[in-house]
């Protein structure tokens, strides 16, 4: 059977195209209203009830304030290991972009869809965390007097400059383990709800072995997750609206440079 090149059905199948975005985009501004109610309410709680922080990460210290799981050798190979992982994860990403730039390759992703992830990185896990810990300059659990430290606790968002760098609100380690999530979230296909599961899992274990060694609160790492969520739900109806320009420059782009190649 022949396809239908007549004037009406390229404006029914562009009137689906458009639906389809504009159904998607909706749904995008309900989850980003959703994801920011639940950070306001999240944010509150700790804010008015700091008495949370102080509770969960003294489950983790011993009767002298310590945290005995700070130099645990399996939590640090956790640590270590996370740590690694944005360091491969935004290069590989990087290279499949310039690759599909170069070659166009139908088996690579979808040069905004690449785009999409490293900006979940470069903004929700970088750019957002890192300018908050200079903003609020929060101690972190095993530096504060409740737990053999000499700094003073502060809540949640308190401007406290307690710290110059390495600072404890927000997490770092939790925002960057949230941010995995964006690549079974829009490469998964098939295995989507499967692989979502398994990086979540891990996003969890990572973000609360901080909490567990005594390097954040829980509010640090609730908030962060947050924060990354709601890059993510505010970037890719974005992303997904404009995804057919951004792939046609991308490979422009990759047209010319290997023109003056």
């Amino acid at each position: 059977m022949g396809i239908n090149n007549s004037p009406s059905a390229l404006i029914r199948s562009s009137a689906g195209t458009l639906h389809g975005n504009a159904s998607a985009i909706r749904h995008g501004n309900y989850s980003l209203n959703i994801l920011i109610r639940l950070a306001v309410i999240v944010s509150f709680i700790f804010m008015v009830m700091p008495v949370i922080d102080i509770t969960v990460s003294g489950w983790f210290a011993d009767r002298a304030g310590q945290f005995p799981l700070h130099e645990n050798w399996f939590l640090l190979t956790l640590r270590d290991l996370h740590r690694a992982l944005p360091a491969i994860i935004v290069p590989a990403l990087l290279a499949c972009l310039m690759m599909q730039g170069l070659f166009n390759r139908h088996w690579l992703p979808a040069p905004h869809k690449l785009l999409y992830i490293l900006s979940v990185y470069a903004i929700g896990a970088a750019a957002i965390v890192h300018g908050l810990k200079y903003l609020v300059g929060r101690a972190r659990p095993n530096e504060i007097m409740e737990f053999g430290g000499t700094m003073f606790f502060s809540p949640a968002w308190q401007i406290a400059r307690s710290c110059q760098n390495s600072c404890s609100f927000p997490s770092g380690e939790s925002a960057s383990a949230m941010a995995m999530l964006a690549i079974p979230l829009v490469l998964g296909g098939a295995n989507r709800r499967p692989l979502l599961i398994v990086t979540g899992f891990a996003a969890l274990v990572f973000s609360l072995n901080r909490v567990v060694m005594g390097a954040h609160f829980l509010s640090d790492v609730t908030l962060s997750w947050l924060f990354v969520a709601i890059t993510m739900a505010w970037f890719w109806p974005v992303f997904q609206r404009y995804g057919a320009g951004i792939d046609r420059f991308v490979f422009k782009a990759g047209q010319r440079i290997r023109k003056r190649g």
